[in-house]
């Protein structure tokens, strides 16, 4: 498994919902940091190859370039072939997140996750999110069990 604290990330999947959800409970540094999101891969794959994700940051900082260049280089691309299809993520972060998240660096990074077949999105509320990837599997015509 991942090489990080069990008490800063916790991943659940929600059958109901067809969801995978990760939430940070304190910042993680960039090396821990990556093992979470290959947490959520390995979960992601166990779960039926679920493709959409629920991502909590609101108790981390926005992630730096250098963890979002080893998910764009590194993890994206295996993503869409690992789970056999593109990934539909809403990411959680509160107010004072938005500049980061809302950066022409970040919104460059988004772009370029779009062109790898992950398509992630910001909400402030975690209805609206669950609500967005919901709606995403009639779009593409996933049939859930």
């Amino acid at each position: 498994m991942a090489d990080f604290p069990a008490h800063a990330f916790s991943l659940e999947y929600r059958p109901d919902l067809g969801l995978l959800i990760g939430r940070w409970l304190q910042d993680v540094p960039p090396p821990a940091l990556q093992g979470t999101y290959e947490a959520m891969l390995t979960a992601a794959q166990a779960h039926d190859n679920c493709r959409f994700w629920l991502l909590d940051l609101r108790r981390r900082p926005v992630a730096g370039p250098d963890l979002n260049e080893w998910f764009r280089d590194q993890f994206s691309p295996r993503i869409a072939a690992a789970l056999d299809g593109p990934l539909f993520t809403t990411y959680l972060a509160g107010p004072h997140q938005r500049p980061p998240a809302e950066s022409p660096a970040m919104e460059l990074y988004l772009h370029r996750e779009a062109a790898l077949n992950a398509f992630p999105h910001l909400f402030e509320e975690e209805a609206e999110a669950v609500t967005w990837l919901r709606a995403e599997p009639a779009r593409e015509g996933i049939l859930r069990a």
